[in-house]
Parts: C-alpha cells; sequence; structure tokens
C-alpha cells in the first residue's frame, strides 16, 4: 500500500516537471540557424508570414559565445522592433524570450548583429526561435 501511494506521488511529481517543458517545446519553431566567425557580423533570418504568428522569439549560441549587440525584428505590416543590449551567450546558454510588442505578430526577417567570441577559425553556431 505504502509502496502503491509512493509511486502515484513520484508519478505526480514527475508529471508536474515534464509537462511545461514539453509544452513549451511544443509552442517553439525553429526559424533559422547562422554560422558565425570571430569577426563582427550581421545576418538576415528569412521567415515570411507563412511560419505564422509569434509572440516572441529566442536566441541560443552552441559551438562557442557570442555577443548579440543589436537585433532588428521586421515584420510583415512593415514597422519594426529593435533590441540593443549587448547581450553575452556563452557556449550552450539561450537568451530569455523577447516579447514582441502587441498580439502574436507575422515576422518578415530577423537582422542579427553579433560578434562571436571564439578562438580560432571555429566560430559558433546561432539558433533562432519563434514561441508561439
Amino acid at each position: 500500500m505504502f509502496r502503491s501511494r509512493s509511486l502515484v506521488l513520484l508519478s505526480i511529481v514527475i508529471l508536474t516537471f515534464a509537462l511545461p517543458e514539453s509544452a513549451t517545446a511544443q509552442n517553439k519553431v525553429l526559424l533559422g540557424e547562422r554560422h558565425v566567425t570571430d569577426l563582427s557580423e550581421r545576418d538576415t533570418i528569412n521567415v515570411g508570414k507563412d511560419s505564422g504568428a509569434f509572440k516572441s522569439v529566442q536566441v541560443k549560441a552552441t559551438g562557442g559565445a557570442v555577443e548579440f549587440k543589436r537585433v532588428v525584428i521586421h515584420f510583415e505590416n512593415g514597422s519594426e522592433q529593435v533590441f540593443e543590449k549587448n547581450r553575452l551567450l556563452t557556449k550552450g546558454k539561450q537568451s530569455g524570450q523577447i516579447d514582441l510588442d502587441g498580439d502574436s505578430r507575422y515576422i518578415d526577417k530577423v537582422v542579427l548583429y553579433y560578434e562571436a567570441r571564439t578562438k580560432g577559425r571555429k566560430g559558433a553556431d546561432i539558433t533562432l526561435w519563434g514561441v508561439r
């Protein structure tokens, strides 16, 4: 009897922590990836209306650290939202969700201004995610 109650309690705890993560993962959509080098760079990730509407975006760095200087989000209606913060993402880290002004928005493209903080020519990879 004690063992079955413990098993039920353990299952509830596991589900409590697992459900929010899986729900978040289902709402994320990969919008684009880029390989960056030690040089200051600018990249554009074209998204388009066919990808759907998003409430926020998130950036992740892998393979090395990347310092973001500026992020400009261009929307389908011609408006844009600019984030000008120097934000260093170390290898394997991701930014918080960058909320978009207004309700869910259709993104035309995202322009990223950054500098990879890696040694040698290996560089780093960045991924841009849209969150519904």
